[in-house]
């Protein structure tokens, strides 16, 4: 019972982690006040969110798969 909760808990957190990525990759822009340092770098935490989010995915994937 309790590694149905972890599973579940794993798939909630890769939800909200490529929610979150998404949503800073989608406001990204180029603007007045914002440098290149600044771009790049939301740029890079919203690509390893999605990438988390996908890692945390995909081992939900496979503990589900070898639970049989």
């Amino acid at each position: 019972m309790k590694k149905n909760w972890k599973m579940a808990s794993f798939w909630v957190l890769g939800t909200v982690c490529i929610l979150f990525g998404s949503m800073i990759a989608g406001h990204l822009e180029k603007g007045l006040g914002v440098d290149d340092l600044s771009y790049f770098l939301a740029l890079l935490i919203a690509f390893i969110l999605i990438l988390l989010g996908g890692l945390l995915w995909i081992s939900v994937a496979i503990a589900v798969r070898l639970r049989d």
